[in-house]
């Protein structure tokens, strides 16, 4: 993972240099708008330097003192940024030093890094190389700043129930399990890359939505307690059956599912089932 240095201009509205005593956070993000660049939101977040207030500090004006105006409303000033951000190829561009406040997570602005994540679609779902970049950049959060990766990153959701980000949070279109679910394999993926130093390549279809069912084709698969087969084991399939899986979680290269009964973990991967 390369990190690409581009710091904002120290201004009140993005980079205030409020200093951050410490960090107990990673706040993940989306960026909400499709197909945008990690570079184009940098240059938003820089922009916003040149904003003018109205005498109420509210409103932005125009260089003729003017209001802004969208659809014949006032504009609002805009106080936002993070520390990072990842783009859609997986680059990663930093705009905050790490003893700084960010405008981006609320009243977890004190306490947080944040990051930032583009997204080419606006169902808000990462693409591989921008998620492997956010597993591999959290991961080195966590260890510089001794956090739990299971614990210590959440999503802007968490902090003031915003669907943000879009994909790892309960919507109309999205059961909290579902989300839960994805969320809970980019934390376990994050825990592997502490753990290991590496961390296969997901592809773009790594990880399943859920639930759905399996049908066991290996002659004896172990039920783990977790994820992984460091964890330990509680049981064994044998004989085939059919298994509804409520839960996924990506460990290295192997794919994991818990089962609806609430026992354990399986391999999910094509050697020992077929999916239903």
């Amino acid at each position: 993972m390369k990190i690409t240095d581009a710091l904002l201009t120290p201004n009140k509205f993005s980079r205030p240099q409020i200093h951050l005593k410490s960090v107990k956070k990673i706040a993940v993000h989306y960026i909400g708008s499709a197909g945008s660049t990690a570079k184009n939101n940098r240059d938003y977040f820089e922009g916003l330097k040149d904003q003018i207030p109205d005498k109420t500090g509210k409103y932005c004006l125009n260089k003729d003192g003017t209001y802004m105006l969208y659809k014949g409303q006032r504009i609002d000033l805009r106080w936002v940024s993070s520390h990072f951000i990842i783009g859609l190829s997986g680059e990663v561009v930093q705009c905050l030093p790490l003893d700084e406040w960010s405008y981006c997570t609320n009243q977890a602005n004190g306490y947080s890094i944040s990051i930032e994540c583009c997204h080419p679609d606006a169902n808000g779902k990462f693409t591989a190389a921008t998620e492997q970049s956010l597993a591999e950049l959290c991961a080195y959060l966590c260890k510089k700043y001794s956090l739990d990766p299971i614990k210590d990153i959440i999503r802007h959701y968490d902090v003031t129930g915003k669907q943000c980000p879009l994909w790892y949070v309960p919507t109309k279109y999205q059961t909290e399990a579902v989300a839960n679910a994805r969320w809970l394999a980019l934390k376990q993926r994050v825990a592997y890359i502490m753990g290991c130093g590496e961390v296969d390549k997901p592809t773009d279809s790594t990880v399943s939505y859920v639930p759905f069912k399996v049908r066991i084709i290996d002659e004896a698969l172990n039920i783990r307690c977790a994820a992984g087969v460091a964890n330990k084991a509680v049981g064994v399939i044998r004989g085939g059956g059919v298994y509804t899986i409520v839960e996924v979680a990506q460990v290295g290269s192997a794919v994991w599912g818990k089962l609806k009964s609430g026992i354990g973990w399986i391999n999910i991967g094509d050697k020992y089932v077929k999916k239903i």
